[in-house]
């Protein structure tokens, strides 16, 4: 995973394609291809999770393939339930 000196806690929320705030740990889904910002067509439409940021990119863990990837908030949408229902 992708480190910085940033920290993390003192920064505005990254917003969503849609201009929701994306939480920490939370579900999204990749709404958008853009390979050159992360957004690969392979994992359109495939859910993940939140698991860090840093200024301006949002590091994903998609559970299609556990592999973590850095990309621009605006490719994803914020899930209001987990992959498991809740």
């Amino acid at each position: 995973m992708h480190t910085t000196d940033v920290d993390a806690t003192n920064l505005p929320f990254l917003r969503d394609a849609d201009g929701t705030p994306i939480p920490f740990l939370s579900w999204v889904q990749q709404v958008t291809v853009d390979g050159e910002h992360g957004g690969h067509a392979l994992r359109l439409h495939q859910q993940g999770q939140a698991i860090g940021r840093d200024t301006r990119l949002l590091y994903v863990r998609f559970a299609c393939d556990r592999e973590t990837i850095a990309l621009r908030p605006d490719l994803v949408r914020v899930l209001t339930t987990t992959p498991d229902g809740n």
